[in-house]
């Protein structure tokens, strides 16, 4: 084929396509190209009268072979013909490619050696023909201007996306698969890449790049014909969203989650395209770092193929029927032999039983049960003559190498990796046999990754009382942190096995089937472990992974054990994305009796195409269970419903638990909220439930009807909310009627916030009218970007002279102006005025209003906090106000000044200030423009006796380091001082109900 390629014929298809000026151009190139590459030249008299077909046979003529096409590539770019350049490195790589060649070699030994089919090829092509389109499809060479395409091979664990990955690796080496679509396709294996550090992508592709190809830096000049296939992310040491750092060099050595994070964010090779294996865990994470990604998903085998895969494994009929039988006489082992790994499992267990004419039956309870019932199949060491003793040793040895391989992230073994660990190769043959190790050439490999990581764990159960740690495995209590915490993907299913293990049930069967003895102290490490972990959650010293931690507690089916380890924990944070986690979360949270904070968050779980193991019926029964969890909880205080979708009957579920005499619940968090004004259930656990006395519905659109009906349901005797956030709910001016005359016949309301409403100055005049109101007990009210004018400030302020409980009043993000706060100003000036806390940011003041505010700091000694950020103050308004600081009856306690377009020249009248106002506790002047000079004036004050001074607001790190150094100096030598950034940033967002 390659001597056809370099022949004259297929040289002159190429010159043909010259026009008449490029061909003239193309000899007089090919005249001086001797002298620069040191090639023997061909006479100009016949090159000069040579046609297109004499030229071809020239060129071919003095420089046989392969040398021809390479002098002929190094001019067509010269003569504007790059087209052509390109389409012949194209043919010589398709048609000449070793790399291809190894690729067909390696791909095909793996599949033969490593993949856990055990049936015949073609049901395997018949279980995933579906899927195999669909990627064919998705890279089509024909779609118009998609060069490079990011693909997403989506499926839960065991599924077969590796097996997939591997078959269309081995397709396109075979010249099956997207010919004329990619040269090159690099297979890149997140475990391989773990004993790694550091690489540059062309360092780690040379691995297997053939000495006889062409250099590897060639490749990258049509990176548009380069796919790059990339299996385990969720296997890295390292996740690859850890950090921003990017590349785009592929030469440079860098950190391997940054080479893989820069393919990903198209920074490395951005012309390139991807097809990217991922677990629903990591797109649920990460999926960010995706650029508008084609999704594939792997769903597994039907229930057609599920008979199939057990006709083809058998082969017997009859054997195949009694097998699939007890199968399908177990609905919830039937719906998880729709992973092809447990179909294999399984089948292995019942094949064994079949052979020894044993009963047939697979313990199913849990992920561990059917592993150990796998392991007690394969492994009978009394069939194999094998004494207890040795038994245990062999069996640890082979668990220790597991154990060493899974915390070094490494899946397959040297011979000398056996040796090490006392794995005689008589043993590792006997392994071999019992389909719990393969061999692969030189290497040795489990047959599956999650065999080996349940051995990992089963090392641990296999100890002997008083054994030394071991160098190069953790502990189990390190091995629970880690997974607690964060650890590589490929940990937390060891823990998930661990857990398991730990339960006197399968400790149990596993002694009855080995006749060994094995570690009882599992349990107590395990248990003492989390108690300190939860410790630390309590001290806000560690975050915990709840969905690991559920996972774990959940394998061990075990009540008593689950309620020890879930009641040590009192906040926690639930994402469910899956209708299966369901019954993980609801098995553990109803168990959780000292539950207090719970941030939940739900997608689309109930959603009517939203399939998994459950059924509607089972979804809501789950679902049942979990809010069994709001009862039974000694002090059940908060729930935040973060982004959760409920359908009517879920909806329904939930507000009943909620209204139980028994749910304690104090605040409810329900942001983003939909249909909450639909249900009759929702307002009646507003009532019914005597503890509940706070409701957020930020961001929640609410019409003027569900507004009312929320009105009438506050207003009732029973209800005791206190605290109500409606920011951002589309409350227009209309809406507020009923927020008013909840205002006045509520005895028990205390905090409204309405910020980001078009409440508009109409609704400001009904919402004043209620204050004035001598029954409305209301203390706070947040109106920030509420649309209003310095029209509404003359009916708040009527309102501010009757009210004598109002006592923090936020107007900010309004267009009040100075006009507006002079009204309010005379309004604070009134001896019946009890306000507290003014916030005036972003209203659109200048220096102006300083003079109304100034007089007001002098008169009012009852206003504490007055913030100011956000506007125009400039040095002259400070002026003013540092000169009512300085007044004896001052008693303003916080003052905000940030982004007031501030200079040095204010820190004068600052520094003054300071040392004089003894109330002055807190001062905001974070974004101005104060330089060093200013800092120095304002350091001095500080450090002053009489400087009261306790929070002052700065970002240290936007001044130079001798600024900062001296910033540092008055902190250490006045320890009551705190210098931060945004001081009161996280109070005011926690006031408004923005966090909680």
């Amino acid at each position: 084929m390659a001597e056809a390629f370099f022949s004259d014929i297929c040289l002159l298809s190429y010159l043909k396509e010259l026009r008449k000026n490029e061909f003239w151009k193309f000899k007089e190139l090919l005249k001086q190209e001797p002298k620069q590459s040191d090639l023997r030249p061909i006479p100009w008299p016949e090159l000069k009268r040579a046609s297109k077909d004499d030229l071809a046979n020239l060129l071919c003529r003095h420089y046989p072979g392969k040398q021809a096409w390479e002098v002929a590539l190094r001019l067509f770019p010269q003569v504007n013909r790059r087209d052509l350049w390109a389409k012949g490195k194209d043919e010589i790589r398709n048609k000449i490619n070793p790399y291809k060649s190894n690729m067909r070699k390696k791909f095909s030994d793996i599949w033969q050696n490593e993949t856990c089919l055990v049936v015949p090829e073609s049901f395997y092509a018949e279980s995933t023909k579906a899927e195999y389109e669909r990627l064919s499809q998705a890279f089509a060479a024909d779609k118009a201007g998609e060069h490079s395409v990011t693909v997403a091979l989506v499926g839960a664990e065991g599924t077969g996306k590796t097996t997939l990955l591997r078959k269309v690796m081995l397709q396109w080496a075979e010249g099956n698969l997207w010919k004329g679509r990619f040269t090159f396709v690099f297979f890149l294996n997140c475990c391989e890449m773990n004993i790694i550090d550091k690489t540059s992508l062309v360092e780690f592709l040379s691995g297997d790049w053939p000495e006889s190809s062409e250099p590897i830096h060639d490749v990258f000049s049509q990176p548009e014909k380069i796919l790059f296939v990339i299996d385990g992310l969720d296997d890295l040491k390292v996740d690859v969203g850890l950090d921003g750092d990017l590349c785009s060099d592929w030469e440079q050595p860098r950190p391997v989650h940054v080479v893989l994070r820069s393919l990903l964010q198209r920074t490395l090779l951005p012309e390139a395209s991807l097809l990217v294996s991922l677990s629903w865990e990591w797109l649920r994470k990460f999926y960010h770092l995706l650029r508008h990604p084609v999704y594939v998903y792997l769903c597994g085998f039907s229930g057609d193929l599920k008979w199939l895969y057990f006709s083809r494994f058998f082969q017997d009929t009859d054997q195949a029927a009694q097998a699939f039988s007890v199968v399908r006489g177990h609905k919830p082992l039937f719906s998880l032999c729709q992973y092809p790994l447990v179909c294999w499992l399984v089948c292995e267990c019942l094949k064994k039983q079949l052979q020894r004419c044993q009963p047939l039956g697979v313990n199913f309870q849990t992920t561990t049960c059917i592993y150990s019932s796998f392991l007690t199949s394969v492994f009978q060491p009394e069939r194999m003559g094998w004494a207890p003793g040795h038994c245990h040793n062999c069996l640890k040895c082979l668990c220790a190498l597991a154990a060493e391989g899974t915390w070094a992230g490494r899946f397959a073994f040297q011979p000398s990796d056996l040796e090490e660990n006392s794995v005689s190769e008589a043993d590792a043959l006997a392994w071999v046999r019992m389909r719990l190790l393969r061999q692969n050439g030189s290497l040795w490999v489990f047959p599956h990754q999650y065999l080996q990581e349940s051995c990992t764990a089963l090392w641990y159960l296999l100890r002997l009382p008083g054994e030394p740690q071991h160098p190069r495995i953790g502990s189990a209590t390190q091995l629970v942190t880690a997974v607690m915490t964060e650890a590589p993907f490929y940990l937390k299913h060891t823990a998930l096995f661990l857990f398991g293990f730990a339960t006197e049930r399968v400790a149990g069967l596993l002694e009855a089937a080995w006749g060994l003895g094995l570690d009882a102290g599992l349990r107590e490490e395990i248990t003492q472990c989390l108690r300190g972990l939860s410790q630390q959650v309590a001290r806000s010293e560690l975050q915990i992974n709840f969905q690991n931690l559920f996972s774990c507690v959940f394998e061990t089916q075990d009540p008593g054990f689950t309620t020890q380890l879930m009641s040590m924990f009192q906040d926690m944070e639930v994402y469910i994305s899956k209708p299966d986690d369901l019954m993980t979360y609801a098995c553990c949270l109803q168990h959780a009796l000292n539950l207090q904070t719970l941030h939940l968050s739900l997608e689309n779980v109930f959603a009517e195409d939203c399939r998994g193991l459950l059924d509607n019926d089972q979804k809501l029964s789950c679902w049942q269970a979990l809010c069994c969890a709001f009862t039974n909880s000694r002090d059940f205080q908060m729930l935040d419903l973060d982004g959760c979708v409920f359908n009517e009957a879920s909806q329904a579920i939930l507000w009943r638990a909620l209204a139980q005499p028994t749910c304690k619940l104090q605040k409810l968090v329900y942001n983003f909220a939909s249909n909450v004004g639909e249900s009759t259930d929702f307002f009646k656990a507003l009532v019914h439930n005597p503890h509940l006395t706070y409701l957020n519905l930020h961001g929640t659109n609410l019409s003027s009807e569900e507004v009312a009906l929320l009105s009438e349901a506050l207003r009732h005797p029973m209800c005791s909310i206190q605290q109500l956030m409606l920011g951002k709910c589309d409350i227009t001016d209309e809406a507020c009627e009923d927020i008013a005359v909840l205002l006045v016949s509520s005895r028990k309301l205390k905090l409204v916030s309405l910020m980001e409403n078009p409440v508009m100055d109409s609704g400001a005049l009904l919402l004043s009218e209620a204050l004035k109101h001598p029954d409305c007990v209301l203390e706070s009210l947040l109106l920030t970007y509420c649309c209003l004018t310095s029209d509404a400030c003359d009916y708040i302020a009527q309102a501010l002279v009757r009210s004598t409980t109002l006592s923090l009043l936020d107007l900010g993000s309004n267009f009040l102006e100075d006009s507006g706060v002079k009204l309010l100003c005379e309004a604070l000036g009134q001896p019946s005025c009890n306000l507290q806390q003014l916030w005036l940011v972003g209203c659109y003041l200048t220096p102006v209003c300083c003079e109304d505010l100034s007089t007001v700091l002098i008169s009012n000694e009852k206003l504490k906090t007055l913030k100011l950020g956000d506007n125009k103050i400039q040095d002259a308004g400070v002026k003013q106000l540092c000169g009512a600081l300085k007044h004896p009856n001052c008693k303003l306690e916080n003052l905000g000044l940030e982004l007031c377009e501030l200079t040095t020249a204010c820190c004068e009248d600052l520094a003054s200030a300071l040392t004089v106002c003894k109330s002055l506790r807190g001062l905001n002047l974070e974004w101005n423009s104060l330089d060093h000079d200013g800092m120095v004036v304002l350091c001095e004050a500080l450090d002053h006796q009489d400087c009261a001074l306790q929070l002052l607001g700065l970002d240290k790190d936007a001044f130079e380091a001798e600024t900062q150094y001296l910033l540092k100096g008055v902190e250490e030598r006045n320890p009551q001082l705190t210098i931060c950034s945004t001081p009161w940033n996280r109070d005011e967002l926690m006031l408004k109900g923005v966090i909680v």
